[in-house]
C-alpha cells in the first residue's frame, strides 16, 4: 500500500491511476464501445468521488510530512 501512496508529480500513484481509469472510460463513451447510461454514469461519478478522496488523503500526508 505504501507504494501507491507514493508521490508523482506532485500526486500519489493511486490518484495517477483513478484518473487514468476515468480518461479510459470517457474514451470509450466516445468511441462508443461503452454505452452512455446510468451504470457507465454512476461508474464515472464513483471514479470521481475515489479520485477526490484520494486527493485529500495526499493532501493529508503532505501535512504530516
Amino acid at each position: 500500500m505504501h507504494l501507491l501512496t507514493k508521490k508523482f508529480a506532485g500526486q500519489s500513484i493511486i490518484s495517477w491511476f483513478f484518473q487514468v481509469i476515468l480518461i479510459w472510460v470517457a474514451w470509450a463513451v466516445h468511441d462508443g464501445t461503452l454505452p452512455n447510461n446510468i451504470t457507465t454514469i454512476t461508474f464515472a461519478a464513483v471514479l470521481l468521488l475515489a479520485i477526490y478522496w484520494s486527493f485529500s488523503l495526499d493532501r493529508k500526508s503532505g501535512n504530516n510530512r
